[in-house]
């Protein structure tokens, strides 16, 4: 069952950054819309689904090229430019 919420969290995570493309969503913001409430203090949670997500997207998820850390929050690249 545990997994099947991470998979859910990681998936809504990830639907989020689509609907932004290229845009920094601060932690918030995250928090608020894939966890439902106005979140205060450790953001470790975020933090973990983040690291969740990136495995599975980065060829190389300790070196990311398209979800970064950006001021504040997190940024889904699409263009390279």
């Amino acid at each position: 069952r545990s997994h099947a919420v991470a998979d859910d969290k990681t998936a809504e995570l990830l639907r989020l950054f689509l609907h932004s493309p290229d845009r920094v969503l601060s932690r918030g913001l995250i928090m608020e819309k894939v966890w439902g409430y106005d979140f205060e203090g450790n953001y470790n949670v975020l933090e973990v689904y983040v690291r969740y997500l990136r495995q599975k997207l980065e060829a190389d998820p300790s070196a990311p090229q398209f979800l970064l850390t950006d001021e504040g929050g997190y940024r889904l690249m699409t263009d390279s430019s």
